[in-house]
């Protein structure tokens, strides 16, 4: 066989996009990673993309020596100018105008740029053709409803008689999914899933009733109405990448710009929320609940919590909460009080009985003695769900007991018996006939901020789950606020001497936290003085970090300016500083 003959592959030379003089041009934003060019730049619009180019188009464009995507903000009729031309149109339907409004509202909240913003909001397919609302709601109905055994029938009893389009949101997948079986039985092809690894479907149905997680706060749904969010002051809601937005805010936003109804429901809210109802902003909404905690059933410290679940179990299931899953995460020596470390410095915590283990390396061992004196007796200050299973099966030895973690989660509880539960994996298809709510000093005294906040929200969101003849225990004493709280009935009470507290130390929601981490940033703190008198600079001891407290009528400003020092950096080429606003959790 003869051989083939060598040929030179052949190369061709890379095309050179030249600037030509154009009747029609358009701004379109460069999808990069370049902070400092953060604008758009004005492109030719040739005759034949023309009738294809509009508003919030995604095209392609020379960019330097390369082909960028980009996305059209603007278009410039009848502007002779010469430029380089727009090479294609990638998606011509790929964001309404209301889209891109909203990306760049977000992005000044957060000093962040708009692309970053866009890359949250997922793209259309085709043209979104109004079938209802043209120009918006005149009237815009924003409330806050603390959630009870009735808030989800009403607002089933609600979309089946408004026959609007509505984006329903809570925290967590496991939440969303039982909320979408839950109505998909009763609207079936109305229901859309826009969970975490959902995609956007490229139609939606009339009337559409959208159900998801955290990232479905930026989808684009034709005709949105209304937007409903359970429970806004969970941790889930909080993007933990850059920018660091919340939901709560960015539906804040989109209801303003797009005049769409917000609903909030949770069993206590956010201070932001509860400042906002002070400012009339948000509305509240009484529950119709009856006033079930009637204060015979309530007991507190110093009493058991045993003769409620005696009680309680004469007549259904007990759910027990409490704060953490393992045997218990709080251990001393007996003797001299010094907590158990591991070899790499890391605390010991206790997995069962005779275990321990390390969560930083993952050593373990059932054979431990304290590192100072030696002694092998140790003392049990916090118990977690391991070590209240092995109290109660002492105490209630004909009782069938069963775990709800996220080791293990429960989806349906039994007629009889006890569950002990950690917060958000209580089976919620029953009525409880007793509630123990445990570990109230252990929540109350962690070294954060929201604290109290999420200890309220999560035992006021409980009660929907218990009968009105429940019989219910507090770890609390009775003169503790959030007792009494629960006592009455009632949670504004607490949320106005919390409002007051965080006035008075000048902490969210009356001042807006800022974090500021890089290096080379000595000055910053004596130029963000001179600039902005209300500003209060401080600086980690252990760290590149700079914390501001900004007065939130300022607070516009003070973005604006921190946004410039971000883009002044990544111009001089210096190192990059990371900019998280409002935080969730100090």
């Amino acid at each position: 066989m003869a051989e083939k003959p060598l040929k030179l592959k052949r190369e061709r030379a890379k095309t050179v996009v030249r600037a030509s003089r154009f009747k029609a041009s358009a701004n379109v934003l460069i999808d990069h990673e370049i902070t400092h060019l953060d604008q758009p730049f004005t492109y030719g619009l040739p005759e034949d993309l023309k009738s294809e180019v509009e508003i919030g188009s995604r095209v392609l464009v020379p960019f330097k020596s390369e082909e960028r995507e980009g996305i059209v903000l603007e278009i410039l009729e009848n502007q002779p100018s010469t430029s380089k031309p727009i090479i294609r149109v990638l998606n011509r339907y790929a964001y309404s105008q209301s889209a891109l409004k909203l990306a760049t509202e977000v992005a000044s909240r957060y000093a962040s740029s708009i692309v970053k913003i866009l890359r949250y909001i997922p793209e259309n397919y085709e043209r979104e053709y109004s079938k209802k609302y043209h120009g918006g709601k005149l009237e815009v109905s924003r409330t806050f409803e603390h959630v009870s055994s009735l808030t989800k029938t009403r607002l089933v009893e609600q979309l089946s008689t408004e026959s609007e389009t509505t984006l329903i949101l809570l925290p967590t997948e496991r939440e969303a999914e039982e909320l979408f079986t839950q109505l998909s039985e009763r609207f079936q092809e109305r229901c859309v899933k826009a969970f975490a690894r959902s995609k956007r479907p490229k139609t939606f149905p009339t009337s559409a009733i959208t159900i998801g997680t955290r990232a479905a706060i930026f989808w684009q749904i034709p005709d949105l109405s209304s937007i409903v969010i359970f429970n806004e002051n969970s941790d889930h809601y909080w993007s933990d990448r850059s920018p660091f937005w919340n939901v709560r805010d960015v539906a804040l936003i989109r209801s303003r710009l797009e005049n769409i109804d917000l609903h909030f429901y949770s069993g206590f809210a956010s201070m932001e929320i509860y400042r906002l109802l002070d400012l009339g902003y948000l509305n509240l909404v009484k529950s119709s609940r009856r006033g079930f905690l009637q204060r015979r059933r309530v007991r507190s410290k110093p009493d058991s919590y045993h003769q409620s679940i005696r009680e309680g179990l004469k007549t259904g299931v007990v759910l027990v909460q409490v704060a953490t899953k393992d045997y218990s995460t709080l251990v001393i020596c007996k003797n001299c009080r010094c907590r158990p470390t591991c070899e790499c410095g890391f605390q010991l915590k206790m997995l069962n009985k005779t275990d321990f283990s390390c969560s930083a390396c993952g050593f373990s061992t059932s054979e431990w003695k304290c590192t100072e004196c030696g002694n092998k007796e140790k003392l049990l200050l916090s118990r977690g769900a391991q070590r209240i299973e092995e109290e109660l099966g002492k105490a209630f030895p004909a009782i069938p007991i069963y775990m709800s973690t996220a080791n293990k989660a429960i989806e349906e509880a039994p007629n009889t018996g006890i569950v002990i539960a950690t917060p958000g994996m209580e089976p919620r298809n029953k009525k409880y006939s007793a509630l123990i709510l445990l570990d109230g000093e252990l929540q109350l005294n962690r070294p954060t901020m929201r604290a109290e906040e999420r200890l309220l929200d999560n035992w006021f969101s409980l009660l929907q789950f218990v009968r009105d003849d429940a019989s219910i225990f507090v770890d609390l004493s009775y003169s503790n606020r959030v007792t009494q709280a629960l006592n009455t009935d009632n949670p504004m009470r607490v949320a106005k001497a919390l409002l007051l507290e965080r006035r008075r130390v000048k902490l969210p929601p009356w001042h807006r936290i800022v974090r500021i981490q890089g290096e080379d940033l000595g000055a910053i703190q004596e130029q963000f003085r001179l600039q902005f008198k209300n500003a209060e600079v401080s600086k980690s001891i252990h760290s590149h970090e700079y914390v501001l407290r900004i007065p939130v009528e300022e607070s516009e400003r003070v973005i604006q300016a921190i946004y410039a020092l971000v883009k002044y950096r990544s111009a001089s080429r210096k190192a990059l500083i990371s900019v998280q606003i409002d935080p969730h959790d100090l």
